[in-house]
């Protein structure tokens, strides 16, 4: 699988986290912040479909989540994967 597959295989999965994570915001089930995850959202979704955009989300997780957040180092770790594309 090159790493281009595997970045949108892995995009996908993290935007289908995400949109949970965003109901669970909305149910008050999760302290996360909503437009943090908005934002986040929006990013992996133009990183889907076009090259060479300049991601700011992982900023956001690295300066206010958890440095232990399994979504969050999820979230890196694709960053780090598409910019190797």
């Amino acid at each position: 699988m090159s790493l281009e597959e595997r970045f949108n295989k892995k995009n996908s999965e993290l935007q289908q986290k995400i949109e949970v994570e965003i109901v669970k915001v909305k149910e008050g089930q999760s302290k996360r912040n909503m437009v943090q995850l908005q934002t986040i959202l929006t990013e992996l979704q133009k990183s889907n479909m076009q090259k060479n955009v300049i991601l700011s989300y992982p900023r956001i997780i690295v300066d206010s989540w958890d440095y232990s957040d399994q979504l969050g180092m999820e979230l890196l770790e694709l960053a780090e994967l598409y910019g190797k594309i």
